[in-house]
């Protein structure tokens, strides 16, 4: 039977994992976040497999929309966590790729008051168009 690695050991693998190109490091304060966290890693393999060998290994009729249905809950995550920030006085900036999303939604609503990821970073517009 193989020895477990050491906590020396475990410590190395970690801040190795933390260096790649592709990680992000996540501290969880929350059962919360941790559930999520979870949630995104397996699905984030799956991602990888699917998209790599679709028309390959699964047809695009079946992958499809399994794909869709994990950006509409994506963007459903978004719009909570920007209302949920927006009360607690925390600064929320959209991910990128969403930032279109939601401006859409609120729009789609009729919302006058804006988006909740607007709302949580007064002044988002103004940058907007400075950009431009």
């Amino acid at each position: 039977m193989p020895e477990s690695p050491s906590a020396d050991e475990r410590l190395a693998r970690k801040v190795s994992l933390a260096q790649e190109r592709d990680t992000r490091v996540v501290i969880t304060r929350t059962v919360d976040t941790h559930r999520v966290l979870d949630i995104i890693r397996n699905a984030d393999r799956g991602i990888r497999i699917l998209r790599a060998t679709l028309l390959i290994r699964f047809k695009p009729e079946d992958a499809v929309p399994l794909l869709i249905e994990y950006q509409k809950a994506i963007e459903g995550l978004h719009l909570a966590a920007a209302k949920i920030c927006a009360m607690a006085g925390v600064p929320y900036r959209a991910p990128r790729g969403l930032e279109a999303s939601a401006s859409e939604d609120s729009q789609e609503k009729g919302d006058k008051a804006g988006d909740p990821a607007e709302t949580a970073h007064p002044g988002k517009e103004e940058k907007k168009k400075k950009a431009f």
